[in-house]
């Protein structure tokens, strides 16, 4: 039998303890297995991720385009609500649960129409769920406004109250008072900072300024009267300079130009002030509404400034013509014809008129002109001066209240833009 050796197992154990600890075969495996689960991670959050921005920008599509449409719908259209507008774009994309009520729809006067979506979803993950992320938060905000944020408006409104504006025992000049009351309700009610602006310029055979701005003509001839009239009409740039000849005239306060109003209360006291007489100089009044977007005034604004005519918040005003940010626009309203000028016939009182809205339409003022129940000659002069046909408006008493809403929205809507 051999014999047991008690100090022989130890060694051994040593032995082979050392081998093992020596031995490196497999030991890449391990570390190869490591490297994959690492790049299955970040190839993982990678598919996960484009997963996320796949569905984020589509769901930012349909938003900004959602609320684009619902801020430039019409009113009244009769067709759809901005808040069925807004929720047609969604559903028409399988986004409705993603939009639910997170939307808001305000309406103003004068800011007009603003709308919000804010719609939120959850992308589920596949391999980042093995971290501890089971879905992606998706949020994709976007709001419109029709408003004039940034943008500054300066609208003259040239109206006709030659005696013709009398007749029906009055119906023409009221119902002008009370659409032209409307307008300035709903362009001033919210004037903030000076940013609209609204100059009222009455005319009828002839139309009176206010007495501190003839200190800034430059080239007035005469010494009788406190109307100037206008020796050449194929400018409206350059004002202080142009050739003019002091006539007499009406001097009734409330015939008097009233110029860069601030608040609606003002305007609405000077449009009912105004009274039925006289013949029709409508060449006259657009070239003096003119005269109200042209900059080389500006010296007269700041002394009628002085003088407590206009607000302070008019420094500045009429804007350089290449002013950015600047609507300019004028309503030109006659219920007649050019007739009995001072000076010239009426043939000659049309071609006056049209160059000065042609002039006046180059330097980009936006022309709407109102026949107010006015013969056909009237009627063809005012086509002449709009901007475009459909700027142009006919119209009989009954229908004037919405001629003038439809301008004021009109000249709204030029400011329509995306704010973020």
């Amino acid at each position: 039998m051999p014999r047991f050796d008690s100090d022989r197992r130890p060694a051994n154990c040593r032995t082979r303890a050392r081998e093992f600890w020596a031995q490196d075969k497999g030991t890449f495996s391990v570390f190869s297995l490591f490297v994959f689960v690492a790049m299955l991670l970040v190839g993982g959050l990678a598919v996960d991720m484009m997963r996320h921005e796949t569905i984020r920008l589509r769901m930012q599509g349909v938003t900004d385009r959602a609320v684009l449409a619902a801020t430039m719908l019409g009113h009244n259209n009769g067709v759809a609500t901005p808040e069925q507008m807004l929720q047609s774009y969604f559903t028409a994309a399988g986004l409705s649960a993603q939009l639910g009520n997170n939307y808001s729809i305000t309406e103003s006067p004068w800011t007009g129409r603003n709308v919000t979506a804010s719609p939120t979803a959850t992308v589920p993950t596949l391999f980042t769920r093995m971290i501890g992320f089971d879905d992606f938060a998706v949020g994709t905000p976007a709001a419109a406004a029709e408003a004039v944020t940034g943008v500054w408006l300066d609208l003259v409104m040239v109206v006709d109250i030659s005696g013709s504006m009398g007749f029906d025992g009055g119906s023409r000049i009221i119902t002008l008072r009370q659409a032209a009351s409307q307008l300035a309700s709903t362009l001033l009610n919210e004037n903030q900072d000076g940013r609209v602006s609204l100059t009222i310029v009455p005319y009828d055979t002839s139309v009176y300024p206010p007495a501190s701005m003839l200190g800034f003509f430059n080239n007035i001839s005469g010494t009788v009267g406190d109307c100037p009239d206008f020796n050449s009409w194929s400018s409206v740039t350059n004002s202080v300079n142009a050739s003019m000849y002091l006539r007499q005239c009406h001097t009734d306060s409330w015939g008097q130009i009233t110029p860069f109003i601030s608040n609606a209360a003002d305007a609405i006291t000077a449009i009912n002030a105004l009274q039925p007489r006289d013949v029709t100089s409508i060449d006259l009044g657009a070239r003096w509404g003119g005269v109200f977007f042209d900059p080389t005034m500006r010296p007269a604004v700041t002394q009628m400034i002085a003088d407590g005519l206009v607000d302070s918040d008019y420094a500045g005003r009429p804007f350089d013509w290449g002013e950015p940010n600047v609507v300019r626009a004028m309503v030109l309203l006659t219920d007649g014809e050019n007739c009995c000028g001072h000076r010239y016939t009426a043939a000659q009182q049309d071609l006056n008129t049209l160059e000065v809205c042609s002039r006046l339409k180059d330097q980009g003022v936006l022309i709407y002109s109102v026949a107010f129940e006015a013969p056909a000659a009237g009627q063809a002069l005012m086509m002449g001066c709009a901007s475009s046909a459909s700027h142009y408006f006919d119209s009989a008493v009954g229908g004037l209240l919405n001629v003038f809403d439809s301008i004021a929205s009109n000249v709204v809507t030029q400011t329509l833009r995306l704010t973020r």
